[in-house]
């Protein structure tokens, strides 16, 4: 027992934490949030997120209770909507691949459908995008037990013909933290087992925000220097990785909160050379996101995209690649498996 407890307080798992705090019933509550009024607060007494409504589907904030958002929301947007362009504004978003400016960047600035499922669920649905042809669906429910959010997003085929896209989750962290990816080690003595870490064209090796490792790629986004004033295009603070890790989780560690997200990982063509993680950082913010595979779907069907978000307070990661895979590891423990997320479910939805 001693040596646990050594073991805890060298890596940083804490020994009683918001998993250990029993939890109040599940609240759902309408509120106006930065100028937005439409907003749905969900909450299980130890977790809790917002739902912007007036546009969207959008999270826009996900904390602890009595914590800080962890999501970053770009205040000259806040409150806004009906915009003729898309706009940024921050927060989680609900994307789809292959990136393409008509149709992943298909305007999101209209208000959506809301609906209470079972008093414990917010369903929230988008107008239907002709842009794209989907239309939007978010389900976010508490978990009953854990500071845990269970987040499934659907996109379904509202038009006439067939449709091949994947599922993008992208949630916009706020600055200042450092993201954790895994890289997938196979078999040593395989000729053919090789793993991918993608590169976009404005990423460098050089770049000290990287800390590449064997089983571990940390981004610290806190060492992203601010772009020459006026700098036009792409500009010296962005920068994008992806990896084709198959184990279905990564993480970001701002303000002594870990943010740990999860989803069940399903095999299948990727877009991005392969990647079923990337992350774009800039001085502003950082987006921790991942990517289902490629599906075809025709009229009327979907495409279903489920995963958990956790958070822990009181947490510190090595920066050493054992150390920190050892906290990140207690912590992933400490998650809920999250079901499988029934990529393109062949029937029409029904609620």
């Amino acid at each position: 027992m001693l040596a646990a407890a050594l073991l805890l307080l060298l890596f940083g798992v804490a020994t009683a934490d918001t998993m250990d705090k029993p939890m109040s019933a599940i609240r759902i509550d309408k509120e106006d949030y930065k100028g937005w009024p439409n907003t749905y607060r969900v909450s299980n007494g130890a977790i809790e997120v917002r739902v912007v409504t007036d546009v969207g589907p959008r999270i826009v904030d996900l904390r602890l209770a009595g914590g800080d958002n962890l999501l970053y929301v770009r205040e000259a947007e806040a409150g806004k909507s009906g915009e003729k362009e898309w706009t940024f504004r921050g927060g989680w978003r609900l994307w789809v691949s292959p990136e393409k400016r008509e149709t992943t960047y298909a305007l999101d600035n209209a208000p959506c459908t809301t609906e209470v499922v079972g008093n414990d669920t917010l369903r929230v649905t988008g107008p239907a995008q002709p842009e794209s042809g989907i239309q939007k669906i978010i389900e976010v429910r508490p978990d009953a037990s854990k500071p845990v959010v269970h987040l499934r997003s659907r996109l379904r085929n509202v038009g006439s013909g067939v449709l091949t896209y994947a599922p993008w989750s992208l949630p916009v962290l706020r600055p200042g933290g450092r993201a954790f990816v895994p890289l997938d080690v196979g078999p040593l003595t395989s000729f053919d087992s090789i793993r991918r870490l993608i590169l976009w064209s404005y990423a460098r090796f050089s770049d000290p925000r990287y800390r590449f490792g064997d089983r571990l790629v940390q981004i610290d986004q806190a060492k992203v220097k601010l772009a020459p004033a006026g700098q036009q295009g792409r500009r010296d603070d962005e920068s994008k990785i992806g990896t084709d890790s198959k184990q279905g989780w990564s993480a970001y560690l701002v303000g002594g909160t870990l943010f740990l997200k999860r989803w069940q990982y399903e095999e299948g063509e990727r877009p991005d050379g392969g990647a079923s993680i990337e992350v774009y950082s800039s001085h502003e913010f950082l987006e921790l996101e991942h990517l289902g595979p490629l599906e075809t779907i025709g009229a009327g069907e979907e495409i279903v995209l489920a995963e958990e978000w956790s958070a822990f307070a009181g947490v510190t990661v090595p920066e050493e690649e054992s150390g920190a895979l050892r906290v990140l590891e207690e912590y992933r423990k400490k998650a809920i498996t999250p079901p499988s997320s029934q990529i393109a479910q062949k029937s029409p939805w029904s609620p």
